[in-house]
């Protein structure tokens, strides 16, 4: 099975980002969880054949308790529409396999900025994620500027394209960026590639229609 690649986050028929984590407390359901998500995400693609529905990327926090999700899709309306018919069958599930999974919630963002340090590495399947978390919209996105800013100034050594994001209700701020090496970026999270399900039309950065790629 061919290794899965890191999504484009800047591909610009992307109109939303969606990023949420699920809460699994240990590396054998975190595994378990992560199978069963891109399982559930690939049948729905082959099946329904969402076209608004570009690439969904599930990674594992290093901590072994933690699944952060990455879902791009053209629109939030179409995403909404699609999760109001399927989402609450699907999750019934997973939760029936891997009962007691915690979902604090999902956020949709729009990029706001992308770093490209001069000798940017994408070679790898790990990432680092950094959050503002419920801040004021003037400050989220005065903090999405200023990690822009600092990260083209000094980028830490391994990072590759960095894309700084602010949540549509102009709240939140997150960074992501792929890792080559340990990094001091301040509060931010390590987390590695499991796995991908591209949409039905796959895109720039798909494997195909409905294309699944793993690392399981």
């Amino acid at each position: 099975m061919t290794t899965p690649q890191l999504p484009d986050l800047a591909r610009p028929d992307a109109g939303t980002t969606l990023i949420s984590e699920w809460m699994v407390d240990t590396p054998d359901r975190q595994d378990r969880a992560g199978r069963a998500l891109l399982g559930e995400w690939s049948e729905l693609s082959a099946r329904f054949r969402p076209e608004a529905f570009l690439r969904l990327s599930c990674f594992a926090g290093v901590d072994g308790r933690v699944l952060l999700c990455v879902a791009q899709w053209t629109s939030d309306d179409a995403h909404l529409a699609f999760v109001r018919e399927h989402r609450a069958e699907m999750v019934g599930r997973i939760d029936r396999e891997i009962p007691g999974i915690r979902r604090p919630g999902l956020v949709r963002y729009r990029l706001a900025h992308t770093v490209v340090p001069d000798d940017a590495c994408d070679d790898t399947t790990d990432v680092i994620v950094a959050r503002a978390e419920s801040e004021p919209a003037s400050d989220a996105a005065r903090w999405a500027e200023a990690t822009a800013d600092r990260l083209r100034t000094t980028p830490p050594p391994g990072m590759g394209v960095a894309h700084v994001f602010v949540s549509a209700d102009r709240a939140r701020g997150l960074l992501y960026a792929p890792v080559t090496e340990a990094n001091d970026v301040a509060g931010a999270r390590l987390y590695r590639l499991l796995g991908t399900v591209a949409g039905p039309s796959a895109g720039v950065d798909g494997a195909g229609p409905s294309g699944a790629e793993s690392v399981f």
